[in-house]
């Protein structure tokens, strides 16, 4: 059997690459993972960038934890049937390790671009109140 009829169904499957690399910062208090993925379809070409940062440090007490920081934009042009979209999330939260109290503060991106290749309109999405 095909490994393309297994995943997909179809013997036309569409052509993906994806990237991950992992990086330490900040002399190995932090961390920062990417995950890239391209991916051409007959209707669009889809770039998609996930980046997880997360920094590491002593404290010697806990603060008062705040709500995590939302940022949502999303955009289409209509000339160049481009569509965006964008989130990140940043926050802090408290861990013990090995008896010492840890702050990490970490921040998480999505981007997703996409290129539609024919003039169609993209499929409308439902905006959650």
């Amino acid at each position: 059997m095909d490994f393309n009829e297994m995943v997909s169904g179809t013997k036309e499957s569409p052509m993906r690459d994806i990237f991950h690399k992992t990086t330490a910062i900040l002399e190995g208090r932090g961390k920062v993972i990417t995950l890239r993925e391209h991916a051409e379809e007959k209707e669009c070409v889809t770039d998609v960038r996930k980046n997880f940062i997360y920094v590491a440090a002593e404290v010697q007490r806990e603060e008062k934890q705040s709500i995590p920081r939302v940022y949502i934009k999303k955009s289409f042009d209509s000339a160049t049937r481009d569509e965006k979209f964008f989130f990140r999330v940043k926050g802090v939260l408290y861990v013990n390790h090995c008896r010492r109290l840890m702050q990490v503060a970490y921040c998480h991106t999505l981007r997703i671009n996409l290129h539609w290749l024919k003039n169609v309109s993209p499929k409308k999405t439902v905006t959650m109140a």
